[in-house]
């Protein structure tokens, strides 16, 4: 795939496509800055016709906001809500590696299972980041819910 820069003031090339689902796409990409900055991210591009959509950008960007005050680290962090050519998008922080259902396909296709030990791990980093995102309050002192 050919790098694409998708933003003027963020200098965002996309670099290849990591997922693709009903809503959108993601892709890694790198952000550009000055004196030669690099950095490796992920970029939620929503589709054009979604973001057409009043009540879908409404909920897109309530999503956006929500999460961005989300630091944890079992949680991925949001960098910007931008919007180029009427399509909105995400930048987010890009984690390496497979993703928990690729890990589990992967256990299946071998016929191996999962040691309870790295079961129980994994699922406690998930909990771990499910307790703070649901403990966590906005700027107000109010649930977020």
């Amino acid at each position: 795939m050919q790098p694409t820069e998708i933003s003027d003031h963020l200098k965002i090339d996309l670099v290849r496509k990591i997922a693709e689902g009903g809503m959108g796409i993601v892709h890694e990409a790198v952000q550009n800055g000055a004196g030669g900055f690099e950095k490796s991210i992920a970029v939620k591009l929503i589709r054009e016709e979604f973001s057409q959509i009043r009540d879908f950008r409404s909920n897109f960007f309530g999503e956006a906001q929500l999460v961005a005050d989300l630091i944890h680290t079992n949680i991925v962090q949001t960098y910007h809500l931008g919007e180029i050519n009427g399509q909105y998008f995400i930048t987010m922080e890009l984690v390496r590696g497979i993703n928990l259902s690729e890990f589990i396909n992967i256990h299946r296709h071998l016929n191996k299972q999962i040691p309870v030990d790295l079961a129980v791990f994994i699922a406690s980093r998930i909990s771990r980041g499910l307790s703070y995102a649901h403990r966590k309050r906005d700027k107000r002192g109010r649930e977020l819910h």
